[in-house]
């Protein structure tokens, strides 16, 4: 075994912090517990909108603005966002708070991935930092 942590049958041993997954998978860490053992999460990694922290939680949102919240060990959050930004096209979020414009409306669009498309000169939206392609 080399060194490596004790494999499930039919694995090969892996060695201490390491994790057997592909850049876009959520995986445990060697010796934690999860049952059973294997990917928690997995998505491609063109479906990663971004992330965020929240109550010492991070936060990954993907796909058409779904969000999974994940606890991480202390300090281990540096190590995730340096993965998450050298394999997807996502980026930290941030959360605004947008009144609505004349007529009501919020001054951007959104395509069905979630993905902002057109922001209106001069609105509340452009103005808070908004643009296409967030």
């Amino acid at each position: 075994n080399s060194g490596g942590v004790p494999a499930h049958p039919g694995e090969p041993p892996r060695k201490p912090g390491a994790v057997a997954a592909p850049p876009g998978e959520v995986a445990p860490q060697a010796g934690t517990v999860a049952t059973p053992p294997g990917t928690l999460f997995s998505c491609a990694c063109r479906d990663v909108l971004g992330w965020g922290f929240s109550e010492g939680r991070l936060e990954i949102f993907h796909g058409a603005g779904e969000w999974l919240g994940l606890r991480l060990p202390h300090g281990a959050a540096p190590q995730v966002v340096a993965r998450l930004q050298a394999v997807t096209r996502g980026c930290e979020a941030q959360e605004l708070a947008l009144p609505r414009g004349a007529g009501g409306r919020r001054g951007f669009r959104v395509d069905p991935s979630g993905v902002v498309t057109a922001v209106t000169r001069f609105s509340f939206a452009e103005t808070a930092g908004l643009r296409p392609g967030a």
